[in-house]
């Protein structure tokens, strides 16, 4: 179901992609409309070894396991950031069964993700490394960035980037970005996105005062 239909299915008069970001998220919350995705990796260009879906109305758990990547090795930096090593996906399954899954769960839905371009790709990444066609996970009007409407809200535009702070794992991630959605939906002021503009805000400026000293001691 491409989001134009859906719209229509709904009675929506808007397409979603032009709908200010509290109507957009009234719309992906009703009921049936949307799914939420998050992917934890081996490396910023790697592949996934964690997935989780939920239903965005409901919170319900859709798809949640690790998935084993061997023979693709788990980048150090990446074990940083989500804990995750080849220990852990011992037993896991391997993408293909993963993705028959995910294709399942997300058929008749909008993609949700809070990085959409991130997810989207990775996705892409793993269907092209097992000989997989993508399906419907292949069409970008498919997908949804819940980061770019957030962005939008507090002013910073849909290319702006926040961070999420769900922890980096991807159960918690997608119930973090439901979270947000949820925020969003109602209208309630966002104390964590304005508190890390805020610390932003103040690390450029100590950027600036920093390159203004240099620049005064070589002249």
């Amino acid at each position: 179901m491409l989001l134009a239909d859906h719209d229509r299915d709904r009675g929506g008069a808007m397409p979603l992609q032009i709908r200010t970001p509290r109507a957009w998220a009234n719309a992906v919350l009703a009921d049936g409309a949307a799914c939420i995705v998050d992917v934890e990796t081996s490396g910023l260009d790697g592949s996934i070894i964690e997935i989780a879906v939920i239903d965005a109305a409901t919170g319900e758990v859709l798809l949640d396991t690790l998935v084993d990547c061997s023979p693709v090795e788990i980048e150090p930096g990446a074990v940083e950031v989500h804990g995750l090593t080849a220990t852990d996906l011992a037993g896991a399954p391997r993408w293909p069964e993963v993705f028959a899954t995910l294709a399942a769960v997300t058929a008749s839905r909008v993609v949700l993700a809070y990085n959409a371009k991130f997810d989207r790709g990775r996705v892409l990444h793993d269907c092209r490394r097992e000989g997989i066609d993508p399906a419907h996970l292949a069409e970008p009007a498919r997908w949804q960035c819940v980061m770019a409407r957030r962005c939008e809200a507090l002013g910073l535009g849909p290319d702006g980037r926040l961070r999420l702070g769900g922890g980096h794992r991807a159960l918690a991630d997608v119930r973090a970005t439901r979270a947000v959605l949820r925020m969003l939906a109602d209208g309630r002021p966002d104390t964590d996105g304005f508190a890390a503009l805020a610390i932003r805000v103040r690390e450029e400026a100590r950027e600036v005062a920093v390159d203004s000293r240099s620049l005064g001691r070589r002249l």
